[in-house]
């Protein structure tokens, strides 16, 4: 979790928004033991408590992708 947050970090600090794909997901929020309302609420959770702001986008395949922004 520290290193997704570390490059989050960096990454807002040169454009006004960055996306983490599932893979990224995956290791801090694994769906197999986290339902997806759950899993959407925990990631809210990490952005709120870093400042930022994020939109979870669920696909039909599954896969799901974050868009993090500053506040």
């Amino acid at each position: 979790m520290d290193t997704l947050t570390e490059h989050i970090e960096r990454s807002l600090k040169e454009r006004a928004f960055y996306v983490v794909f599932e893979d990224e997901l995956e290791h801090c929020w694994p769906s197999e033991k986290i339902d997806p309302e759950e899993r959407d609420k925990q990631i809210q959770a990490f952005a709120e408590s870093h400042g930022w702001i994020v939109s979870v986008l669920n696909t039909d395949s599954g896969r799901s992708r974050a868009i993090f922004e500053r506040r």
